[in-house]
């Protein structure tokens, strides 16, 4: 695994935030520092003021992921943050603005329309983790799904469909059905809050279209790209949350815990026990995030 890249967005000032709150920040290349009370520095792989946009964050961090996956290494992309902090924007992006699983889509279709050589099998699964509980959101009614280890020890999802694709429209057309179906809830600090994570998998296998020389390692390629939107972490007293809403708070903080224990642990180089059982997305992304993975 080559490094875990942490990236910082900041996004702009809410209508119900005060107009000044954007200066309580300041971007400095790859550094970014509290103004408002310690002057406290922090540096990271990348930052991004308020006024950058989805194309400019996927150039950066998430083009790179999509391409290594395509040469055959498998790939994750995490929006991570407290809610409503423009995780699911980035992401998932708007009419005016694509965000970075449409980006990733170009570029993905626009690199195999190049590839003359090569021909290209894409699956494509939609699942959400909801209360620690998994359901395929391209097919609903399949909920509660386990998580099985293969023989080679690769880490999947039983029961999860996949559906082969060949166009853009197609992927989004599935991602528009199955983000119907995600869990949205409202609470203080915003009225359309993600209320599970999901993980948009797309599996790419390609191969060269001359037979192989014998003994080429390089006949078959087969690699993930995960496309997480992650449910924002949570303080009850912020949020105003009680009843479900507190409850889903509750699992959806301990999965971000545990996911940054993970991350800490894969980036520090400890690989002597990493949690990935100790949750269901860690439990999925495990190969993605500790294998073959870039």
């Amino acid at each position: 695994m080559d490094a875990v890249n942490v990236a910082v967005r900041l996004r702009p000032v809410l209508p119900r935030e005060p107009v000044d709150a954007a200066s309580n920040w300041h971007v400095a290349g790859r550094s970014i520092t509290c103004t408002k009370a310690t002057n406290a520095s922090f540096t990271f792989d990348h930052v991004f003021d308020h006024t950058s946009n989805n194309e400019g964050v996927f150039e950066a961090i998430a083009a790179p992921i999509v391409q290594s996956t395509l040469a055959g290494f498998h790939g994750t992309i995490f929006a991570y943050g407290q809610t409503s902090s423009g995780k699911t924007h980035t992401m998932m992006g708007s009419q005016r603005e694509p965000g970075i699983i449409q980006l990733a889509l170009d570029e993905i279709f626009a690199i195999i329309a190049e590839s003359a050589n090569r021909m290209f099998l894409i699956r494509v699964s939609f699942m959400e983790i909801y209360n620690e509980c998994i359901t395929d959101l391209l097919n609903p009614g399949s909920t509660n799904l386990k998580v099985h280890e293969n023989k080679e020890r690769e880490v999947f999802v039983g029961d999860v469909r996949e559906e082969n694709v060949t166009s853009i429209d197609e992927v989004l057309r599935l991602l528009k059905f199955g983000e119907k179906n995600r869990h949205i809830g409202c609470t203080d600090m915003n009225e359309r809050s993600s209320r599970s994570h999901t993980i948009f998998r797309m599996t790419i296998e390609s191969r060269e279209c001359e037979q192989e020389v014998e003994g080429s390692d390089d006949a078959v390629r087969v690699a993930t790209l995960n496309l997480v939107d992650l449910a924002g972490s949570e303080r009850a007293s912020a949020t105003g949350a009680d009843g479900v809403r507190l409850k889903e708070g509750g699992f959806i903080n301990r999965s971000l815990f545990i996911l940054s224990n993970v991350i800490n642990k894969i980036a520090d180089g400890d690989h002597s026990h990493i949690p990935f059982r100790d949750s269901k997305l860690t439990r999925i992304l495990q190969t993605s995030l500790g294998g073959n993975a870039r």
